[in-house]
């Protein structure tokens, strides 16, 4: 398990959070850890995964909706996600190859030690907070432009 992955498990041990299971990638050049689990929008239970591995940044990604990306609105949705990236900075929508809308969240987490991640689980836990905020802001309308 990577550095990052391990000092998230132990905040996560010492805050008592048990909504998450963790998930090793098996023969990962980048030694990726999944930590998944589940967020509640407009009354929808959204999968979210934050991603941790070797690298200088993680990654929390949501999954908005299956098949959210329809032949007859194609372009209208893209459309949509575009503007969404333009306008809100640390928010990345996109669509899947299977049409699912997902929202990824990057942030840098540069280090090799325990110690240069002593604040990332208040981090990863703010982002969240930001996360819910801005998927109540524009879920219903996502929905309304899908549907």
């Amino acid at each position: 398990m990577n550095t990052k992955a391990k000092v998230f498990k132990k905040y996560l041990k010492e805050k008592e959070v048990t909504v998450f299971q963790v998930e090793e990638v098996p023969e990962d050049e980048q030694n990726t850890v999944t930590f998944q689990s589940n967020i509640q929008v407009e009354g929808q239970q959204l999968p979210l995964m934050v991603i941790l591995d070797d690298s200088a940044f993680t990654v929390i990604r949501v999954l908005i909706l299956n098949n959210a990306l329809k032949q007859d609105k194609d372009v209208q949705l893209l459309y949509m996600a575009n503007t969404q990236n333009m306008n809100y900075k640390p928010f990345k929508l996109f669509f899947d190859r299977n049409g699912a809308l997902i929202m990824d969240v990057c942030m840098t987490t540069p280090g090799e030690k325990e110690k240069d991640f002593e604040t990332l689980g208040d981090e990863i836990y703010g982002m969240f907070d930001l996360i819910i905020k801005f998927l109540e802001a524009n879920y219903r309308s996502w929905m309304k432009e899908i549907w």
